[in-house]
């Protein structure tokens, strides 16, 4: 009788040689993700893998019953997976479907053996309203406590007489964001992260399929394994990231369909991965170079530019220095009609309606990275630094690099919007436009740990839809949805108010050293003065509430002060605490509160890390279809439901959201809208 024991080893031994038999069978797959959803007429790279097999014969693809065999090129032999296992690849690019379910079966032969997949792909219709336009915002990184950030300090403003605008828990004025009628909340998963980047975000809302990290437009493939995680993204590799299946944008989608004109605004440089989802397609997120090509020449409008408005930084990328094949796309934009503008006052002079290209930073001396995919890129100085104020202790100085001449978000947000519907043709009627406006370094100045460039630069963002907002509101045909979100969060949290003093607060010499040792290894950090203002993810943060903790010593957190408190004014701790709210002065020149003065009681936030989270985002929408943004929703539906807002009579849905707003005292209102 044979034993357990080797009844299990024999058992384990068939099992592992049938999964060896099962990996060498040839089997096909389409590259489609399991939950596919396109427009009608949505362009998208139609591939397939065939695995374990040198030959492939009798192809037939179909998709609703539509034979598309024809539209597929000869087999290519591949190496996928990174394993010498033979593989082909076929591809059909650029293919769309009709509206409706569609059934795309694949049925072929490899080596002799017939290999079949299926994928049920939902199309949507899609046939554009006349003339209505879209204005989406971007702000990186700005989960809900960024926006509460925001408003605490934007709002908290004291007059002369000591009167402060926010009192008993109310403010006097919301932020724009929070005046627009409608709000939800959206999910920001990736397909392969909880916590997800700037890239596969944007590539779920701009194309309406999820995809992975770094990920710009495309969708995942067989030959990642060559740069994805190697460490080894560069010239040599470069074909792999891009030969993934992409999926066309709304931007070029509407412009090759419809004529729709098209805009990018942003604060960091134009081909960081908030703006390059809206014009490029590419595997990995840093191929700098070929998303500046791909806005000159989109491969999705047979070469034309993927817009008609570019602000932003990031000069280098389109210079001839700064480009290994020495193209001045710069020269090539202007060849076109493109006017080119590197300053606020020349931006402020342009007046019609003619292609617009600006960029208001760059390096000194351009050139291509060793990698030979990317360039030393340059984002824009953040609101705080371009406003003038002084950085607090432990926050970097500024360095303009010369460039003192940097437009507010909201200039590059008043000119996009003139200049995109400033076009008139004898042969052409007034077109519509879809724009895209970021703010960047909510985001850069968030993984720092950097408060106060990351609060100002959201008032600054604020400003910016404060602009699309008059502006649509005079608009007769109300014919603009606008709509504002976060491509992710980040891990501030707000933990209260501190009176730091100012000599403390910009005090640079004045540190306090701390290091731990750790079987990871030793660890340190340096504490400046405003830390009771700016926890940081690396300062220990003893909990003060309870006494279920593992931590031991004085509560709070290292500092290079004593803290100080008044029995009679609890609110005059120097310490972080309940109690108390912020006090800013405002500046009446810029608009903006000012971080300094006897008075200013500064808001306290913390971080947990330096990076992004996987937590759920904030969306507030305004105009035409506005309500389709209320409640939860994943982040591809946002696609969606701005196609549907172009594409869709939603006089109803607005009649519900006009009834809300303006009741006339009928149904509650917020105090401050």
């Amino acid at each position: 009788m044979i034993s357990r024991s080797i009844q299990r080893t024999v058992l384990a031994s068939v099992v592992f040689t049938a999964s060896l038999f099962a990996q060498a069978s040839p089997n096909v797959r389409i590259l489609l993700p399991e939950r596919p959803r396109f427009l009608e007429g949505q362009l998208v790279d139609l591939v397939l893998e065939v695995r374990n097999a040198k030959s492939v014969t009798n192809l037939s693809v179909t998709a609703g019953g539509v034979d598309l065999t024809a539209k597929f090129g000869a087999p290519a032999a591949a190496s996928l997976d990174c394993n010498t296992a033979p593989a082909v690849v076929l591809r059909a690019n650029l293919q769309s479907f009709p509206a409706g379910t569609i059934d795309v079966k694949v049925s072929l032969q490899a080596d002799g053996a017939t290999v079949t997949d299926t994928r049920n792909v939902l199309v949507r219709p899609f046939n554009v309203t006349p003339n209505r336009n879209i204005v989406l915002f971007i702000g990186d990184a700005m989960g809900t406590a960024y926006r509460d950030a925001a408003r605490l300090v934007g709002r908290s403003i004291v007059d002369d007489s000591g009167k402060n605008s926010f009192r008993d828990g109310f403010f006097d004025n919301l932020l724009e964001m929070d005046k627009m009628p409608v709000s939800g909340m959206s999910m920001t998963y990736g397909t392969d992260s909880v916590v997800p980047d700037s890239a596969n975000t944007g590539t779920a809302w701009a194309t309406g399929n999820k995809s992975f990290l770094n990920a710009v437009n495309v969708l995942p493939d067989g030959t990642d394994c060559a740069w994805r995680f190697t460490g080894l993204q560069n010239a040599a590799t470069q074909p792999f990231m891009l030969d993934n299946p992409r999926v066309e944008n709304l931007w070029q989608y509407l412009k090759r369909r419809f004529g729709y004109r098209t805009g990018i605004v942003t604060t960091a440089a134009v081909t960081d991965a908030t703006p390059a989802v809206e014009g490029a397609y590419s595997g990995f997120r840093q191929t700098r170079l070929e998303i500046a090509r791909q806005y000159r020449e989109n491969p999705m409008l047979n070469g034309r530019p993927a817009f008609d408005v570019i602000l932003g930084g990031g000069t280098d990328p389109f210079t001839a220095a700064g480009r290994p094949d020495g193209r001045n796309l710069i020269g090539e934009f202007q060849s076109l009609g493109y006017r080119y503008v590197t300053s606020a006052s020349e931006l402020k002079g342009i007046s019609d309606g003619r292609g617009l290209i600006g960029l208001f930073k760059g390096s000194a001396r351009p050139a291509p990275s060793s990698n030979g995919i990317a360039t030393g890129d340059v984002n824009m100085d953040v609101a705080y630094d371009k406003l003038g104020l002084q950085r607090p202790a432990s926050e970097p100085l500024v360095n303009f690099a010369g460039y003192t001449d940097q437009p507010m978000l909201d200039q590059m947000t008043a000119k996009a919007i003139e200049v995109l519907t400033g076009y008139y043709s004898l042969f052409l009627p007034p077109q519509p436009f879809i724009l895209m406006v970021e703010a960047a370094s909510i985001d850069k100045q968030s993984h720092p740990n950097q408060a106060a460039g990351q609060v100002w630069d959201t008032l600054e963002f604020d400003k910016a839809i404060g602009v699309a907002r008059k502006w649509a509101a005079a608009r007769p045909t109300k014919d603009t949805l606008i709509v504002v979100t976060a491509d992710h969060d980040q891990s501030m949290s707000i933990i209260g108010v501190s009176n730091t003093p100012d000599t403390e607060y910009f005090d640079r010499t004045k540190t306090q050293k701390v290091s731990l040792t750790t079987p990871a290894g030793d660890q340190g950090f340096t504490v400046y003065g405003d830390s009771y203002s700016n926890v940081r993810a690396g300062l220990p943060f003893i909990n003060a509430s309870t006494d279920a903790s593992n931590n031991t010593g004085v509560a709070g957190q290292p500092g290079t002060f004593k803290p100080t408190v008044s029995a009679s004014d609890p609110g005059s701790s120097t310490y972080s605490t309940y109690t108390g709210v912020p006090a800013y002065k405002l500046d009446a020149k810029s608009g903006y509160p000012l971080n300094a003065g006897a008075g200013t009681r500064r808001l306290a936030v913390g971080y947990r890390t330096g990076d992004h989270t996987g937590s759920s985002v904030p969306i507030t929408a305004e105009g035409p279809g506005a309500l389709l943004f209320t409640g939860y929703m994943d982040q591809t539906d946002i696609f969606f439901k701005m196609a549907t807002a172009l594409s869709t009579d939603t006089t109803d849905i607005d009649k519900m959201v006009d009834t809300l707003t303006n009741s006339a005292g009928r149904f509650p209102t917020s105090i401050g809208k």
